[in-house]
């Protein structure tokens, strides 16, 4: 394992010159796959950045010179002054910040120009080279560029339609287990909060575990003030640079402590991806360390204490009408609740609806070796068998059966009477939502709120529309009449699937926004030849289910 070097106290002034710089060279997700082409950035996105590697090496003309093949100056290589400026300075800046792979000064000075990399060398963010690339210089930190997702706003700054983060060198590009301290950068827990975050304006706002900064920029971009806390000062001082690079610093306050320690205030939209994986707390045998622990990851309480915390601690932190996303993992087992029934206690839960979406349940070994692996220990290793059996026994002697991975939104409702407890799981999706992943969860949580208040006679004075994105199959026995089998599957929202009968698919057939439910269903029980009454208690039971799904939406004025 190696260590982790010092984070770089840069001057505003550097931070300034180095975003220009990148947006200069046009550091973007678009630019790279353009600069080595598709096959190359399917490689990346496989945790494989070697196809990329050589790419880039190629173009700036290195020449093997060491044991790894890095270095060579571009005038040894026979026809690489062919290389157009600005794809060599797009692979120098890459090799950079992206590949961990140093590159010459001169490289680095014709990406950066020479006062940048004098400057930034002096500050500490670029050094030179280990014994085996003598006189290159290398990035100590990560710094990477991804898409903005859906709804973020634009044009806050020049040529920020790209996010920047800085974050520690990881599995990418080091074949070594990671440091306990160290900072992750853009993973896919991340990218999926980066979804569900609401982006409507909004004064206030928390990032809870903010890492290497990634919610507190986006935040910034929507909210008149952010405060972003962790419990790693090494992750604090990762984030000061992603606010700086992001043009935010002035809007985004970092604070030091654990979960809500430093956050006294109430906030509208508060935001967490904490540290929620199941990390076993014993000691490993005599002359072992204990099952590593990372910082980004592991939040040092038994089973999903910490989540318990986070859902429980948060409504008491939220405004009226504030909401609240967190990912999480839970425990199922013997004598186990819902996420849902963490909510309880006092007038602010009371008074708080809670949704949980819950994508995925891992069998204990499946959940031991996903997060081993991702801690970067080599498999079949003798630390990879001592890892394994610590965290099954730790799942086995608690009892745990399978663990949970998904979602938490919390909303404080305009009443405690309209406040809901809903679990929702689903086997795949989500489904495509043009509005973005987020604005689908906010219309869940109020069409659950409205379904709570509303009695059965204005659910059937409503009216209803069908969404566009329902498909309806029908199963039949070849040379039948009527269908064994009928299903309605969407392609948006949670993309689920729900099984239907001839009235229930009758009613949907004419939701078109003209007429109630309850004249539908008077029209319905006479072609079918039923009871209205009895149909109209199902169809009422069914709208209760297929609203906040989203296959029918009220229609109002």
């Amino acid at each position: 394992m190696t260590s982790l070097p010092p984070v770089p106290v840069l001057s505003s002034a550097a931070i300034d010159l180095l975003a220009a710089a990148l947006t200069r060279a046009h550091y973007t997700p678009a630019a790279l796959r353009g600069l080595w082409g598709t096959d190359v950035d399917a490689a990346l996105d496989a945790n494989d950045p070697a196809p990329a590697r050589r790419h880039c090496l190629r173009l700036l003309g290195a020449c093997p010179r060491t044991a790894d093949g890095v270095g060579g100056r571009a005038q040894d290589r026979p026809g690489a002054e062919a290389v157009p400026a600005r794809d060599r300075a797009l692979a120098a800046i890459a090799l950079l910040f992206l590949l961990d792979t140093p590159v010459e000064v001169d490289a680095a000075a014709a990406a950066l120009g020479s006062d940048l990399v004098a400057t930034l060398g002096a500050e500490g963010l670029l050094v030179e080279g280990n014994e085996e690339t003598p006189g290159l210089l290398r990035s100590v930190l990560a710094l990477t560029a991804h898409p903005l997702p859906l709804g973020v706003p634009r044009g806050l700054t020049p040529g920020d339609d790209t996010l920047r983060l800085f974050a520690d060198h990881g599995t990418l590009t080091r074949p070594d287990a990671l440091d306990g301290d160290y900072v992750l950068g853009y993973g896919g827990a991340g990218r999926t909060l980066l979804d569900l975050t609401p982006r409507g304006p909004v004064e206030l706002a928390a990032d809870i575990g903010t890492g290497c900064g990634i919610q507190a920029v986006l935040l910034a971009r929507h909210a008149d003030r952010v405060i972003a806390t962790d419990l790693s000062q090494r992750a604090l001082a990762i984030a000061r640079l992603t606010v700086g690079l992001a043009g935010v610093a002035d809007r985004v306050e970092l604070r030091h402590g654990s979960l809500f320690e430093p956050l006294p205030e109430r906030v509208d939209l508060l935001v967490s991806n904490p540290p929620f994986v199941i990390t076993p707390r014993s000691e490993g045998a005599p002359g072992e360390d204990a099952a590593r622990s990372y910082g980004y990851r592991d939040g040092g309480l038994a089973g999903d204490a910490i989540m318990r915390a986070m859902v429980s601690g948060a409504p008491a932190h939220l405004r009226d009408d504030g909401t609240a996303v967190m990912l999480g993992n839970w425990e199922h087992g013997p004598d186990r609740e819902p996420p849902t029934a963490w909510v309880r206690g006092g007038s602010e839960a009371r008074g708080t609806s809670a949704t949980v979406i819950e994508r995925q349940r891992m069998r204990p070994a499946a959940y031991a070796r996903t997060w081993i692996r991702d801690g970067g220990i080599a498999r079949a290793s003798a630390r990879w068998h001592a890892d394994v059996d610590r965290w099954l026994t730790d799942l086995e002697d608690r009892g745990v059966e399978e663990v949970g991975f998904g979602w938490v939104v919390l909303h404080r409702a305009a009443s405690a009477h309209a406040a809901v407890r809903d679990f929702a799981r689903i086997d795949s999706g989500p489904g495509a939502n043009p509005a973005g992943l987020a604005a689908f969860l906010a219309a869940r949580i109020a069409l659950l709120e409205w379904l709570q208040e509303a009695d059965d006679a204005e659910l059937a004075g409503t009216v209803y529309q069908l969404s566009p994105d329902v498909t309806e199959h029908r199963h039949l026995r070849p040379g039948a009449d009527d269908p064994t089998m009928i299903t309605l599957e969407q392609g948006g929202g949670l993309a689920q699937t729900f099984h239907a009968d001839p009235a229930l698919a009758g009613f949907l057939g004419v939701c078109d926004g003209t007429l109630t439910m309850g004249q539908i269903s008077a029209a319905l029980a006479q072609l079918l030849a039923v009871d209205e009454s009895a149909l109209t208690t199902q169809l009422l039971d069914q709208v209760r289910t297929l609203v906040p799904a989203g296959v029918i939406v009220p229609v109002t004025d």
